[in-house]
């Protein structure tokens, strides 16, 4: 009986090791996410002692002074405005974008994707000056819609490719069966494929959206103070003889939370969506 019962032990044992060693990596990648969040909530004599010190008295000082003296909130509401409007953006004109390349027999539709999405390589450092002139020449510098236009066009690429790969595991039965029906193809695109798809946009809109929120070369040199954004913000914390670590703690668990939300609210979507199209 002993015998019959080694294996299984041997099993169990092996799959206890392989969870812990899981659960170690995990905790590896949350521990700086612990120790920011840790950080906003002390004072700094606290964060400038010698011995990390992870027992203590939370203070709000971090936020009452972010929020009342840097009025963090206008950076905040920058970045959700500017975010969330090229999500949108870059949701409704990659839709259009891939059902074409994916389902109204474009020559050479796959390959066209893959050259937009060769568009999303190119460093911005090498673009971030001739985006400049022509903002400034339009009128463009620090404004919502100058900084949208560029982060639509950076990240509209990604989101055809992305959304061209769940299109084209549709079956395109369903399309001819609309057409006899006398739909159009925005209609079989709304009313039939977009149900069908909706994880995977749910998917492209998260890549969006945390591309976009955390992008910070663009609106460093692209915004001064009407449109400037949280990441922009964050990096003035850190000054030329001391680097203000409970401000930076308190910017950076705040900068969490939007993504967090969108996350939340679409994650029965994520493992759909990331899943969609791996089996038939």
């Amino acid at each position: 009986m002993s015998a019959m019962a080694r294996p299984g032990s041997a099993r169990g044992f092996r799959g206890g090791i392989v969870v812990a060693l899981i659960a170690g990596v995990v905790l590896l990648w949350l521990f700086p996410i612990y120790w920011i969040v840790l950080t906003s909530f002390k004072t700094p004599r606290i964060i400038n002692e010698k011995v990390p010190v992870f027992w203590f008295t939370p203070t709000m000082e971090n936020y009452e002074h972010l929020f009342g003296d840097i009025n963090f909130g206008r950076p905040l509401l920058n970045s959700m405005i500017v975010t969330s409007a090229t999500t949108v953006i870059v949701i409704v004109l990659g839709l259009l974008a891939a059902y074409a390349l994916g389902r109204m027999d474009v020559p050479g539709g796959k390959h066209i994707a893959l050259w937009m999405l060769s568009l999303r390589f190119m460093p911005p450092i090498a673009i971030v000056l001739p985006f400049f002139i022509a903002w400034q020449r339009t009128g463009l510098i620090d404004t919502y819609l100058g900084l949208i236009l560029v982060y639509v066009a950076f990240n509209l690429p990604f989101a055809i490719w992305m959304l061209r790969g769940f299109l084209v595991e549709v079956p395109r039965d369903l399309d001819e069966a609309a057409m006899l029906d006398g739909l159009g193809h925005v209609a079989i695109l709304r009313r039939i494929i977009f149900p069908v798809i909706a994880p995977g946009v749910a998917v492209t809109a998260i890549f969006t959206f945390v591309f976009a929120f955390n992008e910070y070369l663009m609106a460093l040199v692209l915004t001064s103070r009407n449109a400037s954004t949280v990441p922009v913000t964050v990096s003035k914390f850190i000054q030329p003889y001391t680097i203000l670590w409970g401000d930076v703690g308190a910017s950076a668990t705040i900068q969490l939370l939007p993504i967090l939300v969108v996350v939340f609210l679409l994650q029965r979507h994520i493992m759909r969506g990331i899943t969609l199209g791996a089996v038939k």
